[in-house]
């Protein structure tokens, strides 16, 4: 949750930043216009006094900073600071021309005293404001935020720069800045203002204790930044700050100058019409622009930053008119002001809060000390040849020219590789997280249990286990074979123990998911195996699939969530058999991929290939059961019987076979003999299956020689108006889903678990926290997991899998920002793409429709992949009319969905009207990091951090007391939280990402659990 600000500090953040941005707004842009008007300096002038200013800010930052850790005190300095900072400030209203020149007949010697003193005076004031503002002003926005709100803080903090623009350009157009006198107001009008803020500050400002730092000699915390091993410990600080030292650079190359660039090169005296419109629309967008950074983090925010920025640079190179000169100040001014605040951001979650302090002088070092010098030189340089104008008192001045932007353009490209070097940084240092802890169970293949227990025979023989790899793209079978991989691990994975090579940090080198994979495998069938035809089954391969037995292909497969299976019998030979497998995995977008990406980082993960579900055979008769479907209902089951020929792809509806079936009650055993494709029996005094009771009825069939065992279990998915209000019933009673977002992945095994016990031990896990349901988002599973849901008791929501291209702008962060109405029906995607989307999720509930425990299906998931999805909805409602369908999930609502369905991250539940049932099918995401139980070294990802398992308790608590819970009386059906575990970046699980660790009260949540049901009865009871 996010943590809540007192008014006070908001009012205390605008007032204190926004005057003393104005104070750095005149220093920084117009004390250049000041000496150059006033005392005609030259560029290299204007490129001294910066980098004096420059330098006295980053010493003063470091020291005042240091001391204010020293002192555990921000208060103190920051009024006085400001006292003094006006003060100096009234001092260069006794700058004058007509002073000076009574002391200096000479008018050129004159000027240049002039500009000496301005600058000696510049940094004197320097050294009072970066006191105050610098290095304790940003120290206590550091004490007093949190992960959270950072973004908000920093939106509106960096939001006040260009404000400050906004407000001192408006005000100096009251003013002649060729007119001595203007300045001698303008410099008493602020100087007074700030002071005035010194002393309003101790009533304002409330002191955020900062720890003291006692242990260690003053001059020691000032260097403490520049130590190697503090380096070493906070290696992505400091490289962040590299790079927010190259963006202020290209800032500071035309900064100087673009005063009066626009007032003297391009003839625009009139350049605040310009001006102030792009500086108020940039200020609208950055205040929102904090929000995005809360969710999207570093990457994804700065990406748009950069781009926006070097977008304005080629404008304002190439345009001379009022129309691109306000096109590229609108780029360039969002860029600067949005990359102040994702950087700032950035910065304060990576400095240890105890030396906040002092680490704002390091921060300094790279936003002032080296933008300052190096930045106005390349200005300075680039105008060294610039054309020179004589002045009306014989004196002479420089002309800047586009030159600037197009510098400060190739520095914002050197910006672009250094991100990209620093994202390749987040992205690849992880930890290696082993779930198990003994060598011998870390070495174990998945169970050797039936992969398929909705239908089970006495014929099983696994191939799991070590198979040959070749990591190839040729065709043909390859003759040789040099690795191996314990299959049914991914290859990406440490428990597949391929491809294990280390380099100099310790970090594992994964293989793309654009390789092709070979699979080898040599058995022999077991003596008394074979029946009389043999069927080879995978779980799952992602994503293309061609497989041989003895060199002929048997079968292909497209699609990498899905089994599959091939009659090998006709290709078996006697003793030694070979399988091989060709994998090809582009990630392509035509087939469904869920959450895998090539560049995984926050939301997205690493991606997998090969084969990833059990490999396993099993011998048949001639005629064998292919398939069952089972209908339930509360007192009866239809059980569909679909049976096969080795000669024949499917039995002929008019062909039937003798059937018999025996069902095991508390009653007693019923049996029946039927011959058609169906049967209906009807279950005296039935057993209900809730997440409560779990009752399941295990049962045998019989079709001529083979025999199949098999469950199922009686319940209802209904919809009905309980006193007024469309809820969702399970067995005929109003059912809340109280349920937890769960990925289905695993620290070292990605895709899939060590063994079936891992996903027993992750649904008893969420049990004994009080929840009822899961989501499992976007993968499907291996039959046995839904069958552990079945036996234990959990309900599943399922999504399907999403395929199609994913657009950030468009599914992500206009919808984050504020709702939006698609009509998805308009959205084109490509017609493959589609045509295997459909025929994917209809075999994805053909091949689950057996599990009791799934009671709802997602279609879409926040607009990822979607189209037309009323008509997909309709479709899907008639292949299973038994379960709800959310049609889309999170925003994009259309008609056709059976339930209003909302995610909300960022801003209190609110329900709107609705007559159908209404799901927060993601909601929460509090983080957690546990440092040594957490796979991203540098990145954390989630909706509010939190220190402890006590803070995020009662986050969790407070979540569901003061949003969930009062808004069942509303219609709210049911709340899945995010999520179960941690999941790379992601650190916003219950538990750790290896599982290993519970990140709550397990007590608190079970009362949280039994307040919801006492509230749910209350508004929900026939």
């Amino acid at each position: 949750m996010k943590t809540k600000l007192s008014k006070k500090f908001w009012i205390g953040l605008v007032i204190f930043s926004l005057v003393g941005q104005i104070a750095w707004v005149v220093e920084n842009m117009y004390f250049n216009v000041f000496i150059y008007k006033m005392f005609h300096a030259t560029a290299a002038q204007i490129s001294l006094m910066v980098s004096a200013s420059s330098i006295a800010a980053t010493v003063t930052t470091l020291l005042i900073g240091a001391l204010s850790d020293k002192l555990g005190k921000r208060k103190i300095i920051i009024c006085l600071g400001y006292f003094f900072w006006g003060f100096s400030i009234l001092s260069f209203a006794l700058i004058r021309m007509d002073v000076i020149t009574r002391f200096v007949s000479d008018v050129t010697v004159a000027a240049s005293v002039g500009v000496t003193l301005v600058i000696i005076m510049d940094c004197v004031m320097t050294f009072f404001g970066s006191s105050a503002n610098d290095a304790c002003f940003n120290a206590w926005l550091t004490d007093v935020g949190d992960e959270t709100n950072r973004g908000s803080i920093e939106g509106i903090n960096s939001m006040m720069p260009l404000v400050a623009i906004l407000v001192v350009f408006g005000g100096f157009m009251a003013f002649d800045l060729d007119s001595q006198s203007s300045w001698v107001t303008i410099y008493t009008i602020i100087g007074v203002g700030v002071v005035l803020i010194g002393i309003l500050g101790f009533f304002l400002i409330d002191e955020k204790a900062a720890k003291k730092q006692d242990n260690q000699h003053y001059f020691a915390n000032i260097i403490y930044g520049f130590r190697p091993s503090v380096v070493k410990e906070n290696k992505l600080l400091y490289v962040v700050l590299g790079a927010f030292a190259v963006f202020g650079i290209s800032i500071q190359t035309y900064m100087p100058y673009l005063i009066l660039y626009y007032e003297k090169s391009l003839g625009m005296e009139n350049y605040v019409l310009i001006m102030a419109p792009a500086i108020i629309l940039a200020s609208l967008i950055t205040a929102f622009y904090g929000r995005l950074y809360d969710r999207l983090q570093f990457k994804m925010s700065v990406i748009p930053t950069v781009i926006m920025l070097m977008i304005g640079y080629v404008f304002l190179y190439t345009g001379r008119t009022t129309a691109p000169v306000f096109i590229g100040s609108l780029f360039m001014m969002t860029g600067y002001l949005t990359g102040m605040a994702v950087f700032g951001a950035m910065i304060k979650d990576h400095i240890p809060q105890e030396k906040a302090g002092l680490f704002q002088g390091l921060r300094i070092f790279a936003q002032v000390f080296i933008p300052g010098i190096i930045g106005p030189g390349i200005g300075a340089a680039v105008l060294a040849d610039a054309e020179v104008i004589t002045n009306g008192d014989g004196t002479t001045s420089f002309l800047p020219n586009a030159n600037i932007y197009l510098a400060a353009l190739i520095v914002a490209v050197i910006l672009a590789v250094v991100l990209h070097l620093i994202f390749r940084m987040i992205q690849n240092e992880h930890r290696e997280l082993p779930m198990q802890v003994s060598e011998a169970e870390s070495k174990a293949v998945l169970d050797a249990a039936y992969p398929r227990p909705q239908l089970r025979r006495d014929s099983f023989y696994s191939l799991d286990g070590k198979w040959d790899i070749k990591m190839s793209a040729q065709k043909d079978i390859p003759s040789a074979w040099s690795e191996t991989i314990i299959v049914p691990y991914p290859p990406q994975s440490i428990l597949s123990e391929y491809d294990i090579r280390y380099q100099a940090n310790g970090l594992r080198r994964l293989p793309r998911v654009n390789n092709h994979f070979w699979y080898h495998k040599e058995f022999r069938l077991p003596a008394g195996f074979y029946k009389d035809r043999v069927l080879l089954h995978f779980g799952a391969v992602d994503q293309i699939a061609a497989v041989y037995v003895n060199g002929t292909e048997v079968c292909r497969h497209e699609g990498g969530y899905l089994p599959f299976e091939a009659d090998i019998t006709d290709h078996l030979k006697d003793g030694s058999n070979h399988i091989a497998v060709r994998v090809t995995d582009t990630l392509s977008s035509r087939y469904p991929y869920g959450k895998q990406c090539r560049k995984r980082g926050g939301m997205w993960y690493t991606p997998v290939s090969g084969i990833w579900q059990s490999v396993w055979l099993e011998s048949v008769p001639r005629v064998y059961i292919r398939d069952i479907r089972v209908t339930p209902e509360l007192d009866r089951v239809q059980i569909e019987v679909r049976c096969a020929d080795a000669r024949k792809e499917l039995v002929k509806q008019t062909q039937t076979y003798p059937k018999s079936i025996h069902i095991k009650t508390p009653e007693g055993e019923i049996i029946r003999e039927f011959t058609e494709d169906e049967i209906t029996i009807q279950i005296e005094n039935p057993v209900h299956w809730t997440p409560d009771h779990p009752y399941l009825y295990e049962m045998t069939i019989q079709v001529n020689e083979d025999r199949i065992s098999s469950y199922f279990a009686l319940r209802t998915v209904t919809i009905e108006n309980i006193n007024g209000r469309n809820r969702i019933c399970l067995n005929g009673k109003p059912f809340y889903f109280h349920g937890v977002l769960d990925q289905g992945y695993f620290s070292d095994g990605i895709f899939t678990p060590s063994t079936m016990q891992c996903y027993a031990d992750d649904i008893l896990a969420m049990k004994k926290l009080g929840f009822n349901t899961l989501r499992k988002h976007i993968k499907i599973e291996p039959a046995g997991f839904y069958y552990l849901c079945d036996r234990l008791g959990m309900v599943v929501m399922q999504d399907m899998v999403n395929n199609s291209r994913y657009s950030f702008l468009r599914d992500t962060a206009l919808p984050t920002l504020k709702p939006v109405d698609l009509n998805d029906r308009r959205i084109y995607r490509n017609q493959k793409s589609k045509d295997f989307f459909e025929a994917h999720s209809e075999a994805t509930v053909n091949y689950l429709y057996h599990f009791p425990c799934i009671c709802y299906y997602t279609l879409f998931n926040e607009g990822w992949g979607q189209y037309e999805s009323d008509r997909i909805c309709c479709h899907m409602k008639e292949v299973d009319p038994t379960r709800v369908w959310d049609a889309t999930s999170g925003w994009f609502k259309q008609s056709e969905s059976d339930v209003f369905s909302l995610h909300v991250y960022f801003h209190p539940i609110r329900m709107e009207e609705s007559e159908k049932p209404v799901i927060v099918s993601e909601c929460g995401g509090y983080s957690l990091k546990i440092e040594e139980h957490s796979y991203g070294i540098h990145n954390t990802y989630g909706y509010g951090n939190y220190d402890d398992q006590r803070s995020l308790t009662q986050a969790v608590e407070n979540f569901y007391r003061n949003e969930v819970i009062p808004e069942i009386a509303n219609g709210l059906n049911g709340s899945i939280y995010t999520q179960l575990s941690d999941v790379e970046d992601e650190t916003n699980g219950f538990l750790t990402y290896d599982r290993k660790m519970l990140k709550v009260d397990a007590a608190v949540m079970n009362q949280i659990a039994a307040e919801l049901e006492k509230k749910w009865q209350m508004f929900s009871h026939k």
